[in-house]
This record gives structure tokens, C-alpha cells and sequence, in this order.
């Protein structure tokens, strides 16, 4: 396959002395240039070449298991060389003063193309490579390693410096936890011939041998110094001697041994420490608290079985402690869930391993006993005035638990008719409190009784106590008259200490003025107020515009329904004038306003609306607006003025003050004057947020001002680049601080990068656009970025995830592509997958082993991004191990369905990525359309493509043209004869549906239009046709203008060379030039089954409905149903309609200039 970029890979293989190969692997990824990274996680065991076999003898370096490369802590690496030679690390040993190297190999991917037979070229060198230099190591080193171990084991921990340049270097254990199993190495005394790159520690135990194995890359200090830590958990738990060696990579990548040393590392036992706390009878639980908590296993869970001594351990419960911040774990223990056993309680402690494994630590006891239900009764908030009091139960405390606290309750008065068990509530004080209402009792007064139970948690009900009380009440209440205001004729009525034992529904105020009696007496009904009194106003214009004293008594509503006097009192009421003061503020230039507040207002006979009339003194009142003010919530009124409703006159501007009173007669109240000035609009703009990483800036429009109002703000903005060939008008967006905003991104710009221009412009409210400022700033995009991580990697399936994180492209980003393949046999596998986006940002593809032929071991994947451009750039890229297990191999092949074309009925069904561990001799494709089941069923041999793939085309002609669902079926003739099935897939057959316009050859618009010696009218009957088809066909607008023009001006078949018309010829010139194909039909059935497909037929006839001798005419047909075609006549409508396709055919024209091709009937289709 072709792809995008010519990507390259890298792996750096780096060896080491004496056969034993040290390696890291390397990961490198290029999207336009090559660079080198290695894998610090990797280590490989190539083979090594010895250039030196008389060198002197070293110590047994440690080996390296493929196994460990997934545990390994870190793996030496070395950066490579830029240059495109083979890179080499050299392996010193300085055991002796003497040296000895050994040849580095580079293994070198390249990706994407495709060469096998190169590919198996070099596979076939490397082997022999590799081949040759195991056998010289085996031959010529392999005694003197195995005497050497014994001598470096035992070599002091400062390596002795036979020379000057030879590496020197202390071995020191520090920091051993005999409990937990780990120790510190640091490296001391430091120095080599050449500049050290990094300090290399292989460290395992004298268990098995190396198989815990780990090269530890040491971090250097602060001092100078370098130190690793190692932990036993890290080494399979293994006890006893373990063994150290030290190795440096110089500047030059050569390896160097240095020295070693050894310690002994011991695992301590399991350590608990069990507390038993808060012991509480009343509660019947305790808490048993886990301290100094240990485990060189580690501690997945703590456990705490706990029992009592009653019959057994029928009780036991395994409680889990929890951890608490001090790390102590905790549990509570409970008697309730001990059958309420008391007595002697066992405890026992045990700690999850990090292994899975229970280990117990130890164990202790202690004694539980249950009191008795306790509890205090209390009255409070004995309240005459409401007929209520509070009942608070205080010290509530069982052993066998409270769910619920009831308190039944009754008056003395007749016995226990009106008994109550109340729930009491809890509350945050741990007490529980219930309100009783002498109204929930018959309205009773006098001796209460209230009793104690709880409710338990077994749902039994226990008494705990009980106690009497007395209750006696009147109702209550204050009258005061507030507010009374000569000017608006009115005064307020406070109720306040409202109390009633038998409550309050309603608060009631019977009103009347002393004039005529109580002819206008009014019973308002109070409103309740936050502070708990009750508020009634009471205005003149209701009771008659009386003035002088008024009565006002007092009644409440009980919960009952009866009505009840409480109180009464008077007060005198007077009425003013109208009332009012006018203020002007706000008077803004930038604005071209000015507000109107209205304080003060009164009016004995209401105010309905206030109105402020107001005109500038330019021309007189022809600007005057009546305009209404509108109650703010201090009591004021306010209208905004505004110069473009008054002709944007500047000057003086009038403002009077009217009431439309309650009555709605509109009454003056006063005036005043002001001066209005017009200023210029104005706006900041602001660049923020200009971020390379989206291409993105935002654009702010703060102090937005002008005089004709702000409609909307306009921001166009144009990169400096090409002119304004980007420029977009943008709106900006109200924010809710009064600023305006805009984001701006460079992929609305062509992403042009640099200087972008942004200017300001306002709509005023009278739609005229004013120009304001402008600025500029500068636009980057940044590289793009992406992280791939394989998660999921799994042997049993045969899969593992890709996961694209940190993705980012200044360009934008359609798509994320993952080029995908096997080591083995070069990109035969290879596989571009698209990325789903996740809810968290990140993208993923799942990549499954069948699809790449069942390859095993090294994957490439590359990283590449579908910009919003459509341009597709290189990332970076990664490699990992994928196997699968041998049983769940089975044939696979991918089934791609490619080229449907409704205007043919055929589509092609391609077979890629085929595999059978049983071979392939041959691939079938069983296809047939879901009409009628099975009738129409063809077993297509699919034919071996160039690229290995297998290709068969499908007809609707091989189906009885069935149309809709088809279904296609893949099967394999495997090397033994025997055939298995794949897969299957299915598409959908549709039928050519073209929309084909009309033309006539006599319309007005081309009729007299001439060519050579006749005009369309006479000789245009081709063209026009061809122009239906060829606009039906491709959805262009072709006219019978555009083909004569062809026809006439590019070949010789129209009107030329004695030719009354156009030849048959013509007909396939014009469908060429508009990329067309042409079909010859020989047969009525030809000409039915191109129809029934749905193409488009163009046909000569003669002598007929429609030409007469000696006379021929072309004719578009189009569509087919039981032996009919619809037919267009370019030059006679009234001809158009359906019409057998057998008569059509039988009156073809025999005409040479029709027949030029063979027949007269030919199909025109894309």
C-alpha cells in the first residue's frame, strides 16, 4: 500500500563482553526526520563477536532472560549515532589492567515499504551473523568465563587499579531493613578514562541462579555519588547471599566491569499489635484498634475473626479493619451481631498477603456485658399562648439499639380518648424532641401524661419512664398603627405577640371610619410578616376618601373555624396632595442618555403609572416622547432617556412629571430640565489567550459605548498573509460582565500564521454600521504532539490496545491514524487503523492478531494525524510483543466491498489478510440477494490480485436483477481438499435513480440557434437528448446548447459533411468528453436489462408515433416496468409517457448515419 510519508525505525542492540549479550532495545519514531531513542524498559540477548579471545580474564557478566524484560527496573541504554552507519558499543573489562571488546550489531526497521525478497536477504545475513558469533564465543572464551566468576566473587569491594586509565569505583551497602528485606548500594570513588555516561548495577540472589536478575541504572547525587535500592520483593522474595556488579557505559559506549561485592538480605514475620477500646456496656460494642501493623509480604487486608465464648463459634464473624490516617486499622464490634452474647469475647488478628495469602499475627480477649434502656424526660417551651410544649428525651442509651423513640401521650380529661404516640425526632445534640399541640388533643387543658418507649433494633417496643404536666392558655395579640401618610392617604396595622392555644388560621382587621357609621367597614384579612407579626394597609380611597377617626379591632381564625375577638384600637387619617421629585443622573456623553428618577412619590388617590413627557428644545415638542417610568425595588421610578429616539438632538431637554391616579384621571406634578451632549462610540480591544497549541486567540471588546446603541459588534479579522483573502466578519458574544468576545482560529484562516488584523465596527439601533478601532497580533501553531501507551496486551486472544494520549495539532485534528505491522515477512500485515476518541480525550484501536495473518512477536505502530486540512503528518511511533495461543489460531480474511454502482447493478467483493493454518488452494465467495431466500445463489471463485489479495465482481444480472440486501459468504479450499468456512458480509444492490430534466429542441431560448446549414429546431434532436442524459446522469446543468457546440466545434458527426443531423458517432464522442461510458444494445433484451439497471438509452427510430419516412428521430428512454420504458421526445412533449420497450426496438432505424456503431439503441451510464 502506499502511504503518506516514508517513515523510519531504528533498534540500537548494544553487547556485551564475553558472549553475554547487554541490550536495549530502541524505540524511534519519525515524522519528518529521523531520531533515535532507546527503551529503557527493554533489554535484549543478541549474539556478540569476540575481537580480542587472548584478552584477559574478567568476571562471569550476568545473563539476561527474555522473561525479565517486562520486570526489569531499568535497562542500560546508549543514545545512537545521528549518522545512518551501523552503530557499535565497545565492552571493557578492567579486571587485569587489560581490555577486551566485543562488536555491536545494529538492528536496524525500516518502515513502511514492502521488498520480500530484500526483506529475506537480510533476514538471512543477520542469521548467519548471529550463527558465527555464538560459535566463536562457545569455542574460544566459554572456560575462562566460568574460572573468572569465582576470582571477581571474591575481589575486594575497591577495584584495584592496575593503570592509571583503568575504571575504579566502591561498592558500599548501606540502609539494610532486616525486616522489610532491602538494602541501598552506593557507588563511591568513581573514575574511568573517558566520560562516564551511565553507572550500570546487575544485582541478583544466589537463588536459581540469575533468574531474578535486574539491571539497575543508578541515579547520581548531589555528592558526586551514585545509588540504587533494592528490595527483596523485586527479586522473587529470595533470601540469603545476593551478588552485585558494577559497570560503567562511557562516552564512547563502551561497557566497562568495574568490580562487585555481595550482602546477605533477611524478611522479618508479620508484626500486629491488638488494642481493645470504648468497651461500653450501654452499647453493648467495643472497637478493637490494630497498631504497628508489619508484613515483608505486605498487607493487603487486615482481618479480625471475633467470637464469644457462648456455644462456640456459632457468632464468629470476620470483620475487616479499616486504616485510619495514624495507620492504625479499626473495626466495632458489636454484641447485636453476636446473638447478644455476653461474657468472654475472642479475638484473633490476620493479615492478606500481597500474594493472596492469609497469615495469622495473633490474638487477645476481652469481656462484654449489656445494661438496660435508659433515658430522660424533659418538658420545655411550655407555651400558654400556643397550647403547645416540647418533650426532649435526653441520655437515650440500649444495648439492643434504638431505631425509633416513641412518646405516647394524653390529657387526664376523660381518660385516653385522645391518646397520641409520638415519634420523636432526632436531633444533632443526640437528643430526641416532639412537639405536642393541645389541638391534636381535643384542645384539652390541664394535666398531661407522657410516657418513654423505644423501639429496638429487633423491633421489639420496651418502656423506659414517663412523667405529667399542666397546660392552660388565652389568645393574645397587639395592635399598632405604623406608617400613616397624609400624602398617599393610608396607614398600616401591626398585629404583633399573636398567640392562640387553638391556634391561628387567619388574622382578621374590620376597618371603618367614624364618618356615616360603619357604611364602610371592611374586614382585611393580615399578612404574615418574616418576624412573625401581621401587616394589613389600609387606604382612604376604600372607605369612601373618609377622613378623621377610624376603628380597627382585632380578630383571629382558630384551627377549628371559630372566630374570636382579641382586641381594638383607633387612629386619624388626613390626605395631601400629590407628591413627586425629579432627578436627573446617568447623563452620559459616550451614551448619548440621561436616566429620570422619580422619588417621593405619593398621591392620596393612588398612583396607577407615572409619566414623564419629554422633548428637546431644538424645533419645539416635534421630538416628544410620552415616556412611562418604571417602580424600582427602593419605591423610586426610573425612565432612560435615550437622543437617538429624539432625533439625536443635542441641548436642552424638557421633562415633566403626570400620575394616572386609581381613578384614571392623569394629573401634573412637576418638571425639570437638562442638557444632552453626544459623544463618539467607543471599545478596547483586547488580544488573550493566543495559544500555538489550537491555533487559537481570543479577542475582548471591553467599555462598549455608543451614542446610537450598540446593536451588535462587528470584528473583522484577516491574516496579513495574502491579503485579505481570509477576512471573516466576525459577531462578538455579550459576556455577563458587559465584555464582548470572540475566539478566533487560524483554520478558519487558511491557518495562516503571523500577523493577524482585527478591526471593531458597531451596528447602531438604527442599523448604521460606525468603525471604532483595531489591532493586531501574531499567530503561531505548534508541532503537533500525541503519547502511545499498549495497554490489554493479551496472549489468550491474541490483542492488545492502542491508546493515543496528549494529543494536540494546531491544525486540527479529523483523524488519528494508526499504521500498524509485523516484523515478520516486512508490511505484508500492514493495517491503517483509525482511532476512536474516548469520553477522556484520549484515542483507541484494538489491534487483533487474525487481522495481521496471525504474525507473532515485534509490532511496529505509527502515529498520524488527518488534519482539518485534510493533510496527513507523522507523529511518532512505538513497538511491543504480541502472541497468541497455537488453539485459538483459525482462517481468517477480511471481506471489503468496493465499487457498488447502482448504475451498473455490480459491486466487487475483495478478500485481504487472508490466512488458513491449513493453507489456501482456492477462496469461494457464495453471494445471493435476500429476495426469494437462496433462488439466485452463484459461488464466485475469487481471482489472486498482484498484492495477494483475492478480487470477484458481483452482477445484479446474475441475480435476476434482485435489488437490496445481498449477502456474500466466504469459504476456503484448504490444502487437503476440504472446505472451510471465514466469514460473511453483507451490502446493499440499489437501482440508478436519476433525476433527468427535460429539453425541448424548439425552445425559444437555442431553437434558431445554427449550425453549419440548419438550426436545432430542425437538426437538433441528439444534442437535446444528450443533454438529458448527461444532466440526469452527472447532476450538472448540461444544455442541448453546450452539446451542439461540442459537437459542431470538435468533431465531424454533427451538421458536417452532408449530415442532416448527428451520427451515432457523435453520440459516443459527446458521453467521452463528459466522462461518460457508452454501451452498444443489439437486442430488445439487452436494451430491458440496461434499463432495468437504470441506465439512461438513447435511440434512433423511424417511421413511427414519432418520426415519419424518411424522416429519423432520437429518443431518451429511461426506467423499466413490465416491458415499458419511459420516453422523453426532445421534439414533440406531448410524445413523452411509457411505451413498450419490444415496439420501440421493432421500429429502430435502419438509417448508416444512425448504425455507425452497430446498432441504434446505446446505453449512456457513468
Amino acid at each position: 500500500m502506499r502511504t503518506e510519508r516514508n517513515m523510519k525505525t531504528k533498534g540500537f542492540v548494544y553487547l556485551a563482553s564475553t558472549a553475554i549479550l547487554l541490550a536495549a532495545s530502541a524505540n524511534s519514531v519519525f515524522a519528518e526526520e529521523t531520531s533515535h531513542t532507546v527503551n529503557d524498559r527493554q533489554q535484549v540477548e543478541p549474539s556478540a563477536a569476540v575481537t580480542n579471545p587472548d584478552a584477559s580474564k574478567q568476571s562471569e557478566l550476568p545473563k539476561i532472560s527474555s522473561e525479565q524484560d517486562s520486570e526489569s527496573k531499568q535497562a542500560v541504554t546508549a543514545s545512537a549515532n545521528s549518522s545512518d552507519q551501523d552503530e557499535r558499543a565497545i565492552i571493557t573489562s578492567s579486571t587485569e589492567g587489560q581490555k577486551e571488546s566485543v562488536a555491536g550489531i545494529s538492528d536496524i526497521a525500516e518502515e513502511p515499504k514492502i521488498n520480500p525478497e530484500t526483506d529475506k536477504s537480510a533476514q538471512n545475513k543477520d542469521e548467519t551473523a548471529s550463527e558465527e558469533a555464538s560459535k566463536l564465543a562457545e569455542n574460544t572464551i566459554e572456560s575462562k568465563i566460568r574460572s573468572e566468576a569465582k576470582a571477581v566473587s571474591e575481589a575486594e569491594t575497591r577495584a584495584p587499579r592496575a593503570v592509571d586509565d583503568t575504571p575504579q569505583g566502591t561498592l558500599t551497602i548501606t540502609n539494610v531493613d532486616s525486616n522489610a528485606g532491602s538494602f541501598d548500594v552506593h557507588v563511591t570513588n568513581i573514575s574511568a578514562p573517558k566520560p562516564i555516561k551511565k553507572v550500570a548495577l546487575p544485582t541478583w540472589s544466589s537463588v536459581n541462579g540469575q533468574d531474578d536478575i535486574i539491571w539497575y541504572d543508578a541515579k547520581k547525587q548531589v555528592d558526586g555519588t551514585y545509588k540504587i535500592s533494592v528490595a527483596a520483593c523485586d527479586h522473587k522474595y529470595s533470601t540469603g547471599e545476593y551478588n552485585i556488579h558494577l559497570y560503567y557505559l562511557l562516552a564512547d559506549n563502551q561497557l566497562v566491569g568495574v568490580g562487585g561485592t555481595q550482602t546477605t538480605v533477611t524478611i522479618g514475620k508479620p508484626q500486629g499489635k491488638l488494642d481493645i477500646t470504648n468497651n461500653n456496656p450501654d452499647t453493648g460494642s467495643f472497637d478493637v484498634v490494630v497498631s504497628e501493623v508489619s508484613n515483608p509480604y505486605g498487607v493487603k487486608k487486615v482481618l479480625v475473626p471475633v467470637w464469644s465464648s457462648d456455644k462456640g463459634q456459632d457468632d464468629l464473624v470476620w470483620y475487616e479493619a479499616q486504616p485510619q490516617t495514624d495507620g492504625n486499622y479499626t473495626v466495632t464490634v458489636n454484641a447485636s451481631r453476636h446473638k447478644n452474647s455476653v461474657g468472654d469475647y475472642h479475638i484473633h488478628l490476620y493479615y492478606v498477603q500481597d500474594n493472596g495469602q492469609l497469615v495469622g499475627v495473633g490474638g487477645t480477649t476481652t469481656k462484654v456485658s449489656i445494661a438496660k434502656p435508659k433515658g430522660t424526660l424533659k418538658i420545655e417551651n411550655n407555651n400558654p399562648d400556643t397550647g403547645s410544649f416540647d418533650v426532649v428525651v435526653s441520655g437515650v442509651s440500649n444495648p439492643f439499639g434504638v431505631k425509633e423513640v416513641k412518646l405516647p401521650t394524653w390529657s387526664n380529661d376523660k381518660g385516653q380518648d385522645d391518646l397520641v404516640w409520638y415519634t420523636a425526632t432526632k436531633q444533632a445534640d443526640g437528643t430526641y424532641r416532639a412537639r405536642i399541640q393541645a389541638r391534636d388533643h381535643k384542645y384539652s387543658l390541664g394535666d398531661y401524661t407522657v410516657h418513654l418507649y423505644y423501639v429496638q433494633d429487633d423491633d421489639k417496643l420496651v418502656g423506659v419512664g414517663g412523667t405529667q404536666f399542666s397546660l392552660a392558655a388565652k389568645p393574645k395579640g397587639t395592635l399598632k398603627i405604623e406608617n400613616n401618610n397624609p400624602d398617599t392617604g393610608s396607614f398600616d396595622v401591626v398585629v404583633s405577640g399573636v398567640s392562640n392555644p387553638f391556634g391561628v388560621k387567619e388574622v382578621k382587621l374590620p376597618t371603618w371610619s367614624n364618618d356615616k357609621g360603619q357604611d364602610d367597614l371592611i374586614w382585611y384579612t393580615a399578612a404574615k410578616q418574616a418576624d412573625g407579626t401581621y401587616k394589613a394597609s389600609i387606604q382612604a380611597r376604600n372607605h369612601k376618601l373618609s377622613t378623621g377617626e377610624y376603628y380597627v379591632h382585632l380578630y383571629y381564625v382558630q384551627d377549628n373555624g371559630q372566630l374570636i375577638g382579641v382586641g381594638g384600637t383607633t387612629t386619624t387619617v388626613s390626605i395631601a396632595k400629590p407628591k413627586g421629585t425629579l432627578t436627573i443622573k446617568n447623563n452620559n456623553p459616550d451614551t448619548g442618555s440621561f436616566d429620570v428618577i422619580v422619588s417621593g412619590v405619593s398621591s392620596p388617590f393612588g398612583v396607577k403609572s407615572v409619566h414623564l413627557p419629554t422633548w428637546s428644545n431644538d424645533k419645539g415638542q416635534d421630538d416628544l416622547v410620552w415616556y412611562t417610568a418604571t417602580k424600582q425595588a427602593d419605591g423610586t421610578y426610573k425612565a432612560s432617556i435615550q437622543a437617538r429616539n429624539h432625533k439625536l438632538s443635542t441641548g436642552e431637554y424638557h421633562v415633566h412629571l403626570y400620575y394616572v391616579q386609581d381613578n384614571g384621571q392623569l394629573i401634573g406634578v412637576g418638571g425639570t430640565t437638562t442638557t444632552v451632549s453626544i459623544a463618539k462610540p467607543k471599545g478596547t480591544l483586547t488580544i488573550k489567550n493566543n495559544n500555538p497549541a489550537t491555533g487559537t486567540f481570543d479577542v475582548l471588546v471591553s467599555g462598549v459605548s455608543s451614542p446610537e446603541g450598540v446593536r451588535e459588534v462587528l470584528l473583522p479579522t484577516w491574516s496579513s498573509a495574502e491579503g485579505q483573502d481570509d477576512l471573516i466578519w466576525y459577531r462578538g458574544v455579550r459576556q455577563a460582565d458587559g465584555v464582548y468576545k470572540l475566539t478566533v482560529k487560524a483554520s478558519d484562516h487558511k491557518y495562516s500564521t503571523g500577523e493577524y488584523h482585527v478591526h471593531l465596527y458597531y451596528v447602531g439601533d438604527n442599523g448604521r454600521m460606525v468603525g471604532v478601532g483595531g489591532t493586531k497580533t501574531t499567530v503561531s501553531l505548534a508541532a503537533p504532539k500525541g503519547k502511545l501507551t499498549i495497554q490489554n496486551n493479551n496472549q489468550q486472544t491474541g490483542t492488545f490496545e492502542v491508546v493515543v494520549s496528549e494529543v494536540e495539532n494546531g491544525y486540527g485534528i479529523k483523524e488519528v491514524k494508526l499504521p500498524t505491522w509485523s516484523s515478520a515477512k516486512g508490511q505484508d500485515d500492514l493495517i491503517w487503523y483509525t482511532a476512536a476518541k474516548q469520553a477522556d480525550g484520549t484515542y483507541k484501536a484494538q489491534v487483533n492478531l487474525r487481522d495481521h495473518k496471525y504474525s507473532t512477536g515485534e509490532y511496529n505502530i505509527h502515529l498520524y494525524y488527518v488534519q482539518n486540512d485534510g493533510r496527513m503528518v507523522g507523529v511518532g511511533g512505538t513497538k511491543t510483543t504480541a502472541n497468541i495461543d497455537a488453539e485459538n489460531i483459525k482462517p481468517i480474511g477480511k471481506i471489503t466491498i468496493q465499487n457498488n454502482n447502482p448504475r451498473l447493478g455490480t459491486f466487487e467483493v475483495v478478500v485481504s489478510n487472508i490466512f488458513n493454518p491449513k493453507g489456501v488452494k482456492a477462496v469461494y465467495l457464495p453471494t445471493w440477494s435476500s429476495v426469494n431466500g437462496q433462488d439466485d445463489i452463484v459461488w464466485y471463485q475469487a481471482q489472486k490480485q498482484a498484492d495477494g489479495s483475492y478480487k470477484a465482481l458481483v452482477r445484479a444480472s446474475n441475480h435476476k436483477y434482485s435489488t437490496g440486501e445481498y449477502i456474500v459468504h466466504l469459504y476456503y479450499t484448504q490444502n487437503d481438499g476440504s472446505l472451510v468456512g471465514v466469514g460473511g458480509t453483507t451490502t446493499t444492490v440499489n437501482r440508478g435513480l436519476y433525476s433527468t430534466p427535460y429539453y425541448s429542441q424548439r425552445d425559444p431560448r437555442w431553437a434558431g440557434r445554427v449550425y453549419g446549414n440548419y438550426n436545432l429546431n430542425a437538426t437538433g434532436c441528439v444534442p437535446t437528448t444528450l443533454a438529458m442524459a448527461i444532466s440526469g446522469i452527472t447532476g450538472q446543468t448540461v444544455l442541448p446548447t453546450t452539446v451542439a457546440d461540442f459537437l459542431y466545434h470538435n468533431t465531424d458527426s454533427f451538421n458536417k459533411n452532408g449530415l442532416f443531423g448527428t451520427s451515432s458517432r457523435g453520440i459516443i464522442q459527446a458521453a467521452q468528453n463528459w466522462g461518460l461510458t457508452t454501451d452498444i444494445l443489439s437486442s430488445s433484451a439487452a436494451v430491458k436489462q440496461s434499463l432495468a439497471i437504470g441506465h439512461h438509452v438513447l435511440a434512433a427510430v423511424g417511421s413511427s408515433v414519432f418520426a415519419n419516412y424518411p424522416v429519423t428521430h432520437e429518443l431518451v428512454m429511461r426506467g423499466y416496468q413490465n416491458g415499458q420504458t419511459q420516453v422523453f421526445d426532445p421534439y414533440n412533449a406531448n410524445n413523452n409517457g411509457w411505451y413498450s420497450v419490444d415496439y420501440l426496438f421493432g421500429v429502430k432505424s435502419g438509417a448508416p448515419e444512425d448504425n455507425t456503431e452497430g446498432s441504434p439503441f446505446i446505453t449512456v451510464r457513468s
